[in-house]
């Protein structure tokens, strides 16, 4: 099973980075030590995403981080990426697995206490867990679950979990007492005027 040895997961939404190009927002993160990125950009047809990927490829594999891709196996695979990262309805963790192999990364995004435990049952790496507070971004995933869900959830999983929604350097020591191995964020980086600053105050948060 592949390692997960980061605590900070930045997921990316060009749509929250203003005038800035994605791009240009994720290298300045990478710069300033965040340790892995998911792409996902699920709006964009694939012609439009495998250019994006291999663009931030680039840039990853200078830094040596690992470059996860929100739900395309085929593109983890065309591209020889570090993972493939599943919606909670989209590809079984057991199917994305066969595709990508034993040494990639496959995680997924859970709501629920059953989504956590079918995730650790069928092999997944890891699971990104929420909202745990309220963003815009995950809204339409339903209402903040809260700190007491999270703790329950962590208690019952045997793979890091990560918690999203709302996340902010201030939040990162009760999520981190809850049992979360880590933070999954977007807008607390990307919608940063400064992102190395907003990178750099999540970092050290985390540590232990």
């Amino acid at each position: 099973m592949p390692s997960v040895n980061f605590r900070l997961f930045l997921v990316s939404d060009r749509h929250q980075t203003g005038s800035r190009s994605l791009l240009s927002v994720l290298k300045q993160a990478v710069e300033a030590g965040v340790p892995a990125i998911q792409l996902r950009e699920r709006d964009l047809p694939t012609p439009e995403v495998l250019l994006l990927a291999q663009e931030l490829q680039a840039i990853t594999a200078a830094h040596a981080i690992p470059l996860i891709v929100n739900d395309r196996a085929d593109l983890v695979l065309a591209l020889n990426l570090d993972g493939v990262h599943l919606r909670a309805n989209s590809l079984p963790v057991s199917a994305a697995r066969r595709l990508v192999g034993a040494y990639r990364l496959v995680g997924i995004s859970t709501h629920s206490v059953e989504e956590v435990r079918r995730a650790n049952q069928d092999g997944a790496d890891y699971v990104v867990f929420g909202p745990i507070f309220d963003t815009p971004s995950k809204r339409p995933f339903g209402p903040p679950v809260g700190l007491g869900a999270l703790t329950d959830i962590c208690r019952q999983s045997t793979i890091p979990v990560f918690a999203i929604g709302g996340m902010t350097s201030a939040r990162v020591h009760d999520v981190r007492r809850a049992g979360a191995h880590g933070v999954a964020v977007i807008g607390a980086v990307l919608a940063r005027d400064d992102v190395a600053a907003a990178t750099s105050e999540l970092l050290v948060s985390l540590k232990p």
